[in-house]
């Protein structure tokens, strides 16, 4: 019985470890040379309508992308509204329900590429 707890043990302990290195493996650089998942995370601290096809965003963490929308949706003057789907994620294209307005008219907008900023690019934005 002794003998069963600690081949029970081991197996937990290799287990473990496994699931550790799977974890900390994920995050960093995939081994083809894709860039890992990226990710904007609800609640968003800032967007900004650069265009009426291009809107910056930049969650808490300081995470930012450019949304490329496929066509004419935003405004300077009139809010962007945000619905996710599921979760507070954005991380396709498909993430959110993303909407201008044109006057007081709601007029959605479909993402047609996310570009994802690194940290020297969020500093032209600011």
């Amino acid at each position: 019985m002794r003998a069963l707890w600690k081949t029970l043990a081991a197996v937990t302990i290799v287990a473990g470890a496994g699931i550790a290195v799977t974890a900390c493996t994920a995050m960093g650089p995939m081994a083809d040379g894709a860039s890992p998942r990226r990710c904007l995370s609800g609640p968003l601290d800032t967007t900004r309508v650069i265009d009426e096809k291009t809107l910056y965003v930049q969650d808490r963490m300081g995470t930012a992308a450019i949304l490329h929308m496929s066509s004419q949706c935003l405004s300077n003057f009139d809010p962007t509204m945000f619905r996710f789907r599921g979760t507070n994620d954005i991380c396709g294209k498909n993430d959110a329900d993303i909407s201008g307005l044109q006057g007081h008219i709601p007029t959605p907008c479909f993402v047609d590429n996310i570009q994802w900023l690194s940290k020297e690019e969020v500093a032209k934005y600011r």
